[in-house]
């Protein structure tokens, strides 16, 4: 009998509502849809006010992106109550909109297919994902009237969201009830629409079937209406990120983390602009990006600057800008202070935890080119600038001592080793920072042990343009990318390792901008080549004492480079090894990126302190990192933090090379 039932088993769509009122349906829903498309393209006029062009146009770049961060939600994952809430909400809402829109395919199509088994699986997805809708807006709720953290974006249209949202969710279910009631459904098909037929047998019992109609009528309007005024005040409210999250997900250009976008010198001398002075000097695809933020503060929770007290929040920066788009206004000193674009260490912090991908360190590096070309940066920083111009290194040393580091090592030049394989490019920091030439000396040391065919350049290296590019002046950096590429050219330069991050980010992400394409390999990775080829030996604790690893941003985040450290240090064999929390692709900054190691700053608001508070709550005694800026700040955030004082700052080249056994073929001083 059921068996027989079941092929024509269905619903009537539109049971129990007039001919009349379906046309005042459809006009009502097509009116709210109108004033959403009108307030959508007004959104859109405010983009078009920036300089055209800035999207990516590749579809198969789109594809992936949708799929992996809109629809996958990759960057919405984590173990919290705002991560969960957003995942019942977000697939609650998801499995409902389709569902409703095959529901109208099914009424208005050529075809019925709303029957049978399909029929009794669509009622009872739709039963499921309703309460797990109706779950994610009361957890949300809850999240913002008692345990909202500082960071989230709030007002009241939160509540007004939050509350049309769920009653959509109890009208629906309430909808479902009185239809079931008044049509006395059958118990075997009433299983399927489950909250519906728990709401009927508990709630609904003793009403006759007349009054059960004109309930349902009364609360198919109330849903109806709720529905329309939904659709009609999404572009007003936090929902809107519905819609401009997935674009801004699609059209964010595609390039590596760690490569800013380069001004064209033709279109400065066109224009007469440098970086961005008004908020339309923006292209249309960052103020897009503006609106696809829903203030979630991810960002501003992983920002080594907001947490070390400066003025930044990579949020505030976003939700200003945005308001400048929407109501006017002047962008420098007004809406954004210059103070909270030079607090940028441009970590990508924020960039990695946004989940619609907004661009918060392009945003600040374009208003920072500005700045450097009205000349508003003074002291320190913009006479390192000064120094990279004049002597090519940020710290004013004549470029002939570039090779002081070296002295007793006999390492092997560009002139007595021209065929060399791999160039070591030392990098200002090792070149002339007293602390860094001790990493230079112990790379060159294992390099010459590992039996590595490389050479340096020597007084031909100059800085590549890292500090000039981040802090903002963009002239600089392309005059000294300009030099290197051609210098790395004429001595047919194919290998680079270094020890240096930032040197390692610039010549294998930005230097290709400029016709200059290297293998380029931080020297952890060759280091752990070494190890695995047994050219080098690593069998040896550190004395026993427990060591941590202090990943560095531009060699982590920016560009992946996480296991080949840990190589180095043996953690997978060292019981002796401790892991900070904050650690690889999630590491924290030090805070000297974006230029910062050139700008002063009070102690209180050191970066370096909070990172060293956190390696030394490892217990660890030796802390150890992979990069000369690194090595510098967390040696003076050691220093300034209680029980920092005993803990030894190495690099994993210094703590590498301490693990050697002695050479006795080999007459070459050692710093062992």
């Amino acid at each position: 009998m059921i068996a027989l039932d079941v092929n024509t088993t269905t619903r009537e769509v539109f049971g129990n509502i007039a001919p009349w009122m379906r046309v005042v349906f459809f006009i009502m829903i097509a009116a709210s849809l109108g004033v959403l498309a009108w307030q959508v393209l007004a959104h859109v006029r405010q983009w078009r006010k920036g300089r055209p062009g800035g999207f990516e146009r590749d579809w198969r770049v789109w594809l992936e992106r949708l799929t992996v961060y809109a629809l996958a939600q990759k960057r919405v994952h984590k173990k919290s109550l705002g991560a969960l809430l957003h995942l019942l909400l977000f697939s609650g809402f998801l499995v409902l909109t389709i569902g409703t829109t095959l529901l109208g395919i099914a009424y208005d199509g050529p075809y019925y297919f709303h029957h049978g088994w399909y029929y009794l699986i669509y009622e009872l997805t739709m039963d499921v994902f309703g309460v797990v809708f109706i779950l994610g807006c009361l957890l949300a709720m809850y999240r913002r009237a008692f345990s909202r953290k500082p960071s989230l974006g709030h007002n009241w249209r939160d509540w007004w969201l939050l509350g049309i949202l769920l009653a959509l969710g109890i009208t629906g279910f309430a909808v479902e009830a009185l239809r079931m009631h008044y049509t006395q459904v059958e118990p075997w098909l009433a299983h399927w629409s489950t909250v519906g037929w728990m709401i009927d047998r508990t709630m609904l019992r003793g009403i006759d079937i007349e009054s059960a109609k004109t309930m349902h009528l009364v609360t198919w309007w109330l849903h109806t209406i709720l529905v329309a005024g939904f659709f009609a005040t999404i572009p007003v409210n936090r929902f809107l990120h519905v819609i401009t999250g997935p674009m801004n997900i699609a059209t964010r250009p595609e390039r590596p983390m760690g490569a800013l976008v380069p001004l064209k010198m033709e279109t400065v001398e066109e224009t007469g602009l440098i970086g961005v002075g008004q908020i339309g000097d923006f292209n249309r695809q960052q103020l897009l990006s503006l609106d696809a933020c829903m203030e979630c503060g991810r960002c501003e929770d992983v920002c080594p600057a907001t947490a070390s007290g400066k003025p930044l929040s990579p949020k505030f920066i976003v939700t200003d800008l945005r308001g400048v788009m929407a109501h006017g206004g002047e962008l420098h000193g007004v809406a954004i202070n210059p103070d909270t674009l030079w607090s940028c260490t441009m970590c990508q912090a924020c960039v990695q935890e946004c989940p619609v991908l907004i661009g918060h360190v392009d945003l600040i590096s374009d208003m920072r080119r500005y700045l450097v070309g009205e000349g508003k940066l003074s002291g320190p920083p913009a006479r390192s600038l000064q120094q990279i111009g004049n002597q090519g290194n940020p710290y004013g040393k004549p470029n002939g001592e570039r090779l002081a580091w070296a002295e007793g090592l006999d390492v092997p030049t560009v002139e007595s080793n021209p065929d060399f394989e791999y160039l070591f490019w030392v990098g200002c920091a090792a070149s002339f920072d007293p602390r860094a030439q001790k990493v230079a000396r112990a790379t060159a040391q294992l390099l010459k042990k590992g039996g590595v065919n490389f050479a340096v350049l020597g007084k031909e290296e100059t800085c590549t343009g890292d500090p000039a590019r981040r802090i903002g002046d963009e002239f600089l950096f392309q005059e000294r990318a300009t030099t290197n590429v051609e210098t790395l050219g004429r001595r047919q330069v194919k290998k680079i390792v270094t020890a240096c991050p930032h040197c390692h980010n610039t010549l294998q992400n930005e230097y290709p901008q400029f016709g200059g394409q290297y293998e380029v390999q931080h020297h952890s990775t060759l280091l752990a080549e070494l190890i695995e080829a047994g050219h080098l030996t690593n069998d040896t604790a550190t004395d026993g004492e427990p060591i941590t690893l202090h990943d560095p941003c531009y060699l982590a985040r920016v560009n992946g480079i996480v296991d080949a450290p840990r190589s180095v240090l043996g953690a997978e064999k060292d019981e002796q090894y401790r892991e900070m929390p904050r650690c690889g692709k999630k590491t924290f900054c030090c805070g000297a990126g974006g230029g910062r190691m050139w700008f002063e700053e009070p102690p209180a608001q050191r970066v370096s302190n909070l990172r060293a508070q956190e390696a030394i709550a490892t217990g660890a005694q030796t802390l150890a990192t992979g990069c000369p800026f690194c090595l510098n700040m967390m040696s003076d955030g050691m220093a300034g933090t209680k029980g920092g004082e005993n803990v030894k700052v190495l690099d994993i080249a210094e703590v590498l090379l301490s693990r050697q056994r002695p050479n006795k073929s080999s007459g070459a001083p050692t710093d062992v």
